[in-house]
């Protein structure tokens, strides 16, 4: 009798190996190698749903959409309730022009995280190339994509009952139906295999697939509101829109908002009118030029030239944003997190509030102050520093973040450990309901509270 074949034991050690091998490389933007890497790291744990995903990530950026399909639709069908796998899967079908499927998944992903700003910027990419231009209108809108926006009212100039239509505010995607029970919900978020916090959005500008226009249909003439609602008088216009403009400058450092040019954004100016003082490379190297004085992260700073001192900053001790320190003087300072992602955002007499733990560079020219929300039932609080002002900053963020757009009718819940950064009309408001304990994402090491954004603006989240 022939010896029975013994499958190899699985080496952790090995795995271990290749699986960080890819990420660094990934995250380096060494494709090949994180590719080459991350199969190897398949072969040994084939099911690994981290190693899926991000291979899947991998071969969108190397434009291997059939592989990057094959990927996304097994982690979609075994994770049914995560919305970014369907919001990717998407995105790829959408790239290779299977249009009809594309709607489906980003419909459903939709269905799941109604506040989630990509998924409706594909979907109106999607209806704009159907030629369903009312559909592609409501979803740009609520994407923001103001630039896109104009593009199709420019190549379809709606008819006289469509514009009196969009005078009012357009309707909201549909929600997801409340659970039956508490239980059924708890069931369904252990279901899910894929820690959604490790999940990351594809970011690639998007280049349409080949036409597959269809016959326009039929758009239905809405009815007329009962009655117009009574006009509310701006209350210090002049801030509104400015909190407007920031909502819309921190959704597009953030998402990098997709055109259909083939072309790859420059990171140093993806933001209009980019500052001088900060230049962020492609390794992930964050560049400053600055002649008297500016903020940085302690235990970032990799290289520096010119000679400058180091000061504790008084104003942010006790808080989370302590680790910024002050360089003063007139140089060049090399800045590098490792493992981490970079944004820049360039303020114009606007503001924004981020968690202290995720700025990595300010400008002196920007004034700032620390303005907590305060969970006091439990004497808990979350450090967020309000950044005010006209010159540049950069946000650092453990993971690729999502884009959370908060409207009038959609409200955003989200767990303090998630928040990153925020801006626009909005009011937080710390939310007491334990039955939200079993549904949300915690972190393992500190529960946190429940955060509700109302009003009208942008939350950047890491979960």
């Amino acid at each position: 009798m022939p010896d029975p074949v013994i499958a190899a034991p699985f080496d952790q050690g090995v795995f271990l190996l290749h699986y960080n091998r890819g990420r660094e490389a990934f995250q380096e933007g060494r494709y090949a190698e994180a590719r080459r890497e991350l199969e190897g790291a398949q072969k040994l744990r084939p099911d690994d749903s981290d190693v899926l995903n991000l291979l899947g990530l991998v071969y969108f950026k190397t434009n291997a959409f059939p592989e990057a399909e094959v990927i996304y639709r097994r982690l979609a069908h075994e994770n049914p309730n995560v919305f970014i796998l369907h919001s990717n899967l998407g995105l790829i079908l959408f790239k290779q022009g299977k249009l009809d499927e594309a709607e489906h998944f980003l419909l459903r992903a939709v269905e799941l995280r109604p506040n989630y700003a990509k998924s409706h910027l594909y979907l109106g990419l999607l209806y704009r190339q159907k030629r369903k231009f009312p559909k592609a209108l409501e979803h740009l809108k609520f994407a923001g994509a103001d630039k896109l926006v104009k593009e199709v009212e420019a190549e379809h100039p709606p008819s006289a009952a469509a514009a009196a239509a969009a005078a009012a505010p357009p309707p909201a995607p549909a929600a997801p139906p409340p659970p039956q029970r508490k239980e059924s919900t708890t069931l369904a978020m252990k279901i899910d295999k894929v820690n959604t916090a490790k999940i990351m959005a594809l970011q690639e500008p998007i280049t349409p697939a080949a036409d597959t226009r269809t016959k326009p249909g039929t758009v239905p003439v809405p009815q007329p509101p009962a009655a117009p609602p009574p006009p509310v008088p701006p209350v210090q216009p002049a801030m509104e829109i400015a909190a407007q403009t920031a909502a819309r400058k921190l959704q597009e450092a953030v998402d990098e908002t997709p055109t259909i040019e083939e072309k790859r954004l420059d990171l140093a100016h993806k933001i209009e009118g980019a500052s001088k003082t900060f230049a962020l490379h492609e390794n992930g190297f964050l560049e400053i030029n600055f002649g008297r004085s500016v903020h940085v992260k302690r235990g970032t700073v990799s290289s520096y030239s010119g000679n400058l001192k180091f000061v504790a900053e008084s104003g942010l001790v006790g808080t989370t944003a302590q680790t910024l320190v002050k360089a003063v003087g007139q140089g060049k300072i090399f800045v590098y997190e490792k493992g981490r992602k970079t944004f820049l955002l360039d303020l114009n007499e606007e503001f924004i509030y981020v968690e202290g733990h995720n700025l990595l560079a300010l400008e002196d020219t920007l004034t700032y102050r620390v303005e907590p929300i305060y969970d006091s039932t439990y004497q808990r609080k979350i450090d967020t520093v309000k950044i005010f002002g006209k010159g540049s900053l950069a946000i650092s963020t453990s993971i690729e973040p999502l884009t959370l757009r908060v409207t009038r009718e959609y409200p955003l819940s989200i767990s303090s450990n998630a928040l990153v950064a925020w801006t626009g009309n909005l009011i937080p408001q710390v939310m007491d309901d334990q039955s939200l304990e079993n549904v949300m994402i915690e972190n393992e090491n500190d529960a946190g509270f429940k955060i509700r954004f109302e009003g009208d603006g942008v939350v950047v989240s890491e979960q």
